[in-house]
């Protein structure tokens, strides 16, 4: 919500002020005034009869930034994360003075928005070529940043070559190289895009793309090139419109994914194939294929993945996720006539790409395909844009959205006023409820284009920057059956370098301004409050909600106005802050369950036998143990009388005790012998042997005959003499034994003595 009051003055700790670059005409400052004024009549009775004075307007914190210079036009379309933290933007910009004049650009920018350098690669002049662009870049394993993007051909009917530059961390160029295929001739129109890189531990890099001739994809493609960029091997894969999404290694194994289509699939139905090609890395050479189509029945072809803005990622469960347009995004604007329009797929694959879930983000309006965006964060978030197509050039809707679990989390529609948007990048994932993303625009009134970043919050409040909330996109299920994947012609080895990428950097000139602005308006920043989000409660427990400290007014659910709240039951609880600016935010959790503090884990109070020992452990596996003496362990061995507690932590983080109590008693212990034994098989008193009670941790025994010699020996305990030797039975007659022994806890004993053995 937007909220105005009057206040003569802000401290600057507590409010801030946004610029007003770019309005250039009274009138247009007038509109502006006039705004802020009709907003103002409307937001608050109380505070509209104060007068106009100094009004102010409550805003999220978060920004709408812009990107530009002064007498070019600034590009992008793909944006990646950096190990530091910071993301890059590859693209490219030319003059407002005419369309020709690409140069690659590259832009370093902190999560907030700040730029930390800025390059523009300009042409050495020792190639003709007028044309030269960045879109994709990774950071490699040594920190360098591998670029990639085109160089136009001259005397050609729009050919590009594929350029690569290699530039080190502060976007120093390091070397640049540039490739031509043979599948091409003169003068026909070719391409060459990159949609993945991959590097390997020696430093190999990995690229998967595609040659386009006259704008539509023909080949789709894999290359491996050394660290300097001289290629290792291609392979290129021709089909229906064969076209590559990404490309993934693991070990020695590369996987190329893409489509192809629409190709007969059975009877009438002819779709596209969502395919994965496993490669050796070393040599190129196909492993396997496996495909997948649409099973949507006579729908299945405008259900599948389009050709454009769609990538592939590996997610932090190893899954594969495709995610990118959908073909009805594209035909909803000339001849596809239904209600529910699908706008873009994600597509969920194990990671030998077997099919395992899939949704469609749809609506009942009409897109204008080219800035239908999709992306699958590595935990699976996904995140999503797309035009509301109004055939209005300068002033168009443009939406975002958020899905977790399947479910819209947050989407709004932004308006925007005197601008058109060309391209959307991707989305970059910066906390569990925030993307970055960014639009590239042309702004109708100051004839000046540039990049607009935005952080989108989901909790975010709808307002003037941060746009409309809205429920526009619904989920629908989508399911994939699978098929051969057969291409008409694979072709190795048709890339060769051609040494036409000469260029130089240069510093940018890049400025960064606020993209949302109201003259003559103290902007203060909406409370920012976030209450733990955690459904379970432990039950008998409490759990202090806290709201944050500094706000002039606290509203709860139950009527509280402290700044925390101690809660003990399920339910719904929210709190409403008020600032003391006047601005005022809510936030909401919900305790679904109560879960049992743990209990009754430890055996029943029991007795051992003195000098015994006991291993006590708990019945269930927990997160965490505290016993009475300290130790974490699961389990603990005891051998004195006592009381023993044990505190665990389960998988809920409830803390819950048990104790048990261990008492000793006095045991059979000692040791005795017969003085004979009669070995005659009646079963009676046929084996001599020592009882021995107690805990015994060392013992022989053995047994002599008068003249000395050994006629037995052993360790077991309870094994006895049957009166023979080695097999045969002995005379009548005494015998010595020896006995060697020791009970736990105790000293080590010998005893010795006479047997009488009768027959």
């Amino acid at each position: 919500m937007i909220y105005f009051q009057d206040i003569p003055e802000i401290p600057e700790t507590t409010a801030f002020m946004i610029s007003v670059p770019g309005y250039r005409d009274e009138f247009n400052y007038l509109f502006q005034r006039l705004l802020v004024l009709f907003l103002l009549l409307n937001s608050s009775p109380d505070y509209a009869q104060q007068g106009f004075g100094n009004p102010s307007v409550c805003l999220d914190s978060s920004q709408r930034l812009l990107f530009h210079e002064d007498s070019i036009a600034v590009n992008a379309s793909y944006i990646t994360k950096t190990s530091d933290g910071n993301y890059l933007i590859p693209g490219y910009y030319y003059p407002n003075r005419g369309y020709y004049y690409y140069m690659p650009y590259l832009i370093k920018s902190g999560s907030d928005g700040n730029i930390l350098w800025s390059k523009r690669f300009y042409s050495l002049g020792t190639y003709s070529s007028q044309w030269y662009t960045a879109t994709r870049i990774k950071e490699l394993r040594n920190g360098d940043l591998l670029m990639t993007g085109q160089i136009g051909v001259p005397e050609t009917d729009d050919r590009r070559e594929l350029a690569i530059w290699r530039l080190d961390k502060n976007g120093n160029l390091l070397w640049g190289e540039s490739y031509e295929t043979s599948l091409w001739s003169n003068p026909i129109t070719g391409a060459s895009d990159i949609t993945g890189i991959e590097e390997d531990a020696g430093g190999n890099i990995y690229l998967s793309g595609n040659l386009r001739i006259f704008e539509a994809s023909k080949f789709a493609f894999a290359m491996k090139l050394d660290a300097k960029g001289g290629i290792l091997w291609d392979q290129s894969y021709s089909s229906n419109a064969a076209f590559a999404y990404g490309i993934s290694l693991s070990g020695n194994k590369l996987f190329l994914f893409g489509n192809i289509g629409p190709l007969p699939i059975t009877g009438s139905l002819n779709t596209n194939i969502l395919w994965c090609i496993q490669l050796n890395a070393g040599n190129g050479e196909m492993l396997g294929t496996k495909g997948w189509y649409a099973d949507f029945g006579d729908q299945s072809s405008s259900n599948s993945f389009a050709y454009a803005n769609t990538s592939m990622s590996i997610l932090d469960n190893g899954q594969v996720s495709i995610h990118g347009t959908a073909r009805s995004d594209f035909l909803g604007l000339f001849d596809l006539r239904v209600d529910t329009i699908n706008h873009a797929i994600i597509a969920n694959f194990s990671s030998d790409f077997n099919f395992l879930n899939g949704i469609m983000l749809s609506s009942r309006h009409a897109s204008n395909y080219y800035n239908t965006v999709a992306t699958q964060q590595s935990d699976g978030r996904i995140s999503y844009t797309r035009f509301i197509e109004d055939n209005n050039l300068y002033g168009e809707n443009i939406i975002y959205g958020n899905i977790l679990n399947n479910q819209v989390v947050k989407e709004r529609v932004y308006h925007e006023q005197n601008r058109s948007s060309e391209l959307t990048s991707n989305f970059l994932y910066y906390s569990p409820d925030e993307d970055i993303v960014i639009q590239t625009y042309w702004d109708s009134v100051i004839s000046k284009g540039g990049l607009e970043i935005l952080h989108l919050r989901d909790k975010d409040s709808a307002n003037l920057c941060n746009g409309k909330d809205t429920s526009l996109t619904f989920v629908q299920p989508y399911f994939m059956k699978a098929a051969p994947v057969v291409f008409d012609s694979i072709l190795a080895n048709t890339f060769s370098q051609t040494n036409h990428n000469f260029l130089a950097e240069d510093a940018g000139n890049l400025v960064k301004s606020t993209a949302c602005t109201m003259p003559g308006v103290i902007v203060n920043g909406i409370p920012v409050i976030s209450l733990n989000k955690d459904s379970v409660l432990c039950a008998g427990g409490t759990r202090n909600l806290d709201a944050g400290k500094g706000f002039s007014l606290y509203v709860w659910n139950n009527g509280s106005t402290d700044p925390s709240l101690n809660i003990n039951d399920t339910g719904r609880y929210w709190v409403s802050v008020t600032s003391q600016n006047g601005c005022k935010a809510s936030d909401t959790t919900h305790i679904s369950t109560l879960a049992p503090i743990p209990s009754d884990f430890l055996p029943h109070d029991t007795t051992i036998c003195q000098f015994a020992k006991l291993t006590i452990q708990a019945s269930h596996t927990y997160q965490n143990y505290l016993w009475n003496d300290q130790s974490t362990g699961p389990a603990l061995t005891v051998s004195q009388p006592g009381l023993y507690q044990l505190e665990v932590t389960d998988s809920n983080q409830c803390v819950g005790s048990d104790s048990m109590r261990l008492a000793t008693k006095e045991c059979l212990e000692g040791f005795f012998v017969p003085n004979a034994f009669t070995p005659n098989g009646d079963g009676r008193n046929d084996v001599f042997r020592p009882l021995l009670f107690g805990n015994i941790t060392r013992y022989r025994f053995a047994i002599y005959n008068r003249w000395g010699e050994k006629v037995f020996e052993t360790q077991t305990r309870g094994q006895g003499w049957d009166g023979k030797q080695n097999g045969a039975p002995v005379g009548n007659g005494a015998f010595v034994w020896y006995c060697q022994y020791q009970l736990d806890g105790q000293p080590e004993r010998t005893k010795e003595g006479t047997v009488l053995l009768i027959r």
